[in-house]
């Protein structure tokens, strides 16, 4: 073997448990399709990071019938490398959600195997190697809560959140601190934090949390700028894969590494797509069906004077009092969070009509958003899929239940936004964009059923011995909080099933 374990993919699943793994004495390759962001000019460039999009994954696929790309990381570090930090444990009551969905899919779709309280452990673990900063006594309505304190502290809330905060619960909401992935006695406050590379690494990324120290500390191997096309078996045909092909996407060169175990973790659109290269995954036709990423709605505010938002670090705070429905609305939503506009660009290129720089730059410094996640159905034609030609296929619509309760929230929202002092409000929900996939997940969901799933509860490929998949596809339904933690929560459970 030239490896116990190789891994391929950075992003929060893979980084974690080739961490876990490198410290419990396993020699490990990770094999990292994309390139390190070298270029410290453009971490913060609104036209680099977010409209020419170079920390991107720069692939295009047939994306509901046309070419184009997704809003997903291509670096090393994945999703993590470009997320806003918040590190939320779901409900207790997310992991039995046929009690809100049965009417809606059948049970299989949106059973999980296993509880919270099985995750719990892993919970905490994550939050540690995240040295996530939060209040563990924060009261935070239905979601599950941590029973210690947080690796790092909170600062204060930055005064256009000091400000709309009563606002907020003069109206019933209780609006609570975000955990989030950031030390901030270096963070340097800036209002491009979402969607942007961290200057000084203040932001944590699973690259840097974890793939470093498995390399630096524990003798982990990595290989950027590789990417994975195929997992070959053994030649006498059984279940268990010797090898994958990977190829230099500087030179060409393709190699084949041999392994005791193999983990797959590119992702909720690319999992699939290799282990349907390879021609794994069979046992059911669940592979690369019920592909998921939340359905969302954001409302911006434009208020009379500037907010600060464009200046300071504005992500701070959330509310999930209407994570099950509201009296007059009894319907499993979700999570809001306070929200900077991306930048003048954004709202120059996302506006119904030109708008002189200028007078973006004039708006932006008067903008705040809500943006709200609620929970996606699973549906088996929402999916990823090959065409005889290999070209990569996704398509995706969201369920009429999706868009009623969407546009429910967009309303709740744009109410909120006025009552916080809001001149105008603009109100978008997630129908109205198919390339901006927050939070990917279900494309090879775990289950105990071979015949209605591709991984087993430890997330190994059914029909396989030593594969296994630890990103969000293993997901059998979206959560209804962002799917991060619950990634790097898995992963370290798969790693101790492994080394056990």
């Amino acid at each position: 073997m030239d490896f116990d374990v190789v891994v391929s993919g950075s992003g929060a699943g893979g980084s974690t448990i080739a961490y876990a793994l490198a410290k419990a004495g396993k020699r490990v390759l990770v094999v990292e399709r994309g390139f390190p962001l070298k270029d410290r000019t453009a971490f913060q460039n609104e036209h680099r990071m977010l409209i020419r999009r170079e920390a991107q994954d720069d692939r295009a696929i047939q994306l509901n019938g046309r070419s184009d790309r997704l809003y997903v990381g291509g670096i090393p570090g994945g999703g993590t490398a470009l997320y806003g930090g918040a590190l939320l444990r779901p409900a207790k009551e997310d992991f039995t959600p046929g009690d809100w969905y049965a009417d809606h899919v059948p049970d299989h779709l949106h059973q999980w195997p296993l509880s919270y309280d099985e995750l719990e452990p892993w919970y905490t673990e994550a939050e540690n190697l995240f040295r996530v900063s939060g209040d563990h006594k924060a009261e935070i309505p239905h979601l599950g809560k941590r029973a210690i304190p947080y690796p790092g502290t909170l600062p204060e809330l930055e005064p256009i959140n000091q400000r709309i905060k009563p606002e907020l619960e003069c109206h019933g909401i209780s609006p609570f601190h975000l955990p989030l992935a950031i030390n901030f006695a270096t963070c340097l406050r800036c209002p491009t934090c979402p969607g942007y590379y961290c200057p000084n690494g203040s932001r944590g990324n699973a690259a840097q949390l974890a793939l470093d120290p498995a390399v630096e500390d524990f003798g982990a191997t990595f290989w950027s700028g590789w990417e994975a096309e195929k997992l070959i078996r053994k030649p006498n045909g059984a279940k268990t894969i010797q090898s994958l092909q990977v190829r230099n996407r500087s030179t060409g060169a393709r190699v084949q590494v041999s392994a005791q175990t193999f983990i797959i973790s590119q992702g909720a659109v690319w999992s699939p797509v290799l282990l349907m290269n390879s021609g794994l995954g069979q046992t059911s036709d669940e592979l690369g069906r019920n592909y998921m990423y939340h359905a969302g709605a954001l409302v911006v505010g434009v208020f009379p004077k500037e907010t600060g938002a464009a200046d300071r670090f504005s992500k701070q705070f959330g509310w999930t009092d209407d994570y099950f429905g509201t009296p007059e609305f009894p319907h499993k939503l979700g999570y809001v969070q306070t929200l900077p506009v991306p930048g003048p660009l954004t709202l120059q290129n996302e506006a119904p009509f030109p708008v002189p720089f200028p007078l973006a730059e004039k708006v932006y410094e008067r903008t705040l958003a809500f943006a709200a996640t609620v929970e996606d159905l699973p549906r088996p034609e929402n999916r990823v899929s090959l065409d005889r030609t290999n070209r990569v296929s996704l398509n995706h619509q969201f369920h009429e239940y999706d868009s009623f309760r969407m546009k429910f929230v967009k309303k709740r929202l744009t109410r909120l936004m006025r009552h916080c002092g809001a001149m105008l409000t603009v109100g978008v929900t997630g129908e109205k964009d198919d390339i901006h996939t927050a939070h990917q997940v279900g494309t090879c969901r775990f289950g105990d059923n071979p015949k209605t799933s591709v991984l087993d509860r430890c997330c190994r490929v059914h029909d396989t011995d030593n594969v296994f998949v630890v990103d969000g596809s293993f997901m059998p339904t979206s959560l209804g909080v962002g799917p991060a933690l619950t990634i790097i929560a898995n992963a370290l459970r798969v790693a101790d099933h492994l080394t056990k």
